[in-house]
């Protein structure tokens, strides 16, 4: 999966690009997000701390449908 990441104008910023694969014991992720060099070091962070909550939620929710 591949999302443009815009400003509230339609600039774009940045780029996600997120991966999952199935392994014997579960499964891969490979998240990466571009941000142009010049973007603030809070905004990053920011977007780590959402990635964090985020993907933490959805792993959470897929082990407890698992059993």
């Amino acid at each position: 999966m591949s999302s443009n990441l815009f400003l509230a104008d339609g600039t774009v910023i940045g780029r996600a690009l997120i991966q999952f694969g199935d392994t014997a014991d579960g499964f891969t992720a490979n998240l990466t997000v571009y941000f142009p060099v010049t973007c603030p070091d809070d905004v990053l962070e920011h977007h780590l701390r959402h990635y964090a909550v985020e993907f933490r939620n959805w792993i959470v929710t897929a082990a407890a449908a698992r059993g």
